[in-house]
């Protein structure tokens, strides 16, 4: 019997076995995503403020830098809120990274009042 069996004729030829590789990533990120942690709702937040500051800075240049500035001032108050919030960042003390975002927001607000408008 020379030739392909007739079971060849019905599936298609695959090198491998197993899932493909966007199957793969669709399962990881399908896992990984259904239940989002406290980080990715602060990195959810952090980003829709930042498309806002962006589209509102085409409206005025003061209120997209407060924007900002209060941006900086949440993510501080967050950084010192207690157990799931606070572990968004686990590198650095949570004193000194609340201390750089209040400085960060003090330092947004006064630029943005200081340039002429």
């Amino acid at each position: 019997m020379n030739g392909p069996s007739p079971g060849a004729a019905r599936r298609p030829l695959r090198r491998g076995k197993g899932r493909g590789w966007f199957s793969k990533r669709w399962i990881y990120w399908k896992r990984r995503f259904s239940n989002p942690t406290p980080r990715d709702w602060v990195l959810l937040v952090v980003l829709v403020v930042l498309v806002s500051a962006v589209v509102l800075s085409t409206v005025s240049f003061r209120l997209s830098g407060l924007l900002l500035a209060a941006l900086c001032a949440a993510s501080g108050v967050v950084r010192l809120m207690p157990e799931p919030w606070w572990a968004t960042v686990r590198n650095r003390g949570r004193a000194f990274d609340a201390g750089m975002f209040f400085g960060a927001a003090i330092a947004l607000a006064l630029i943005t009042w200081a340039v002429p408008g």
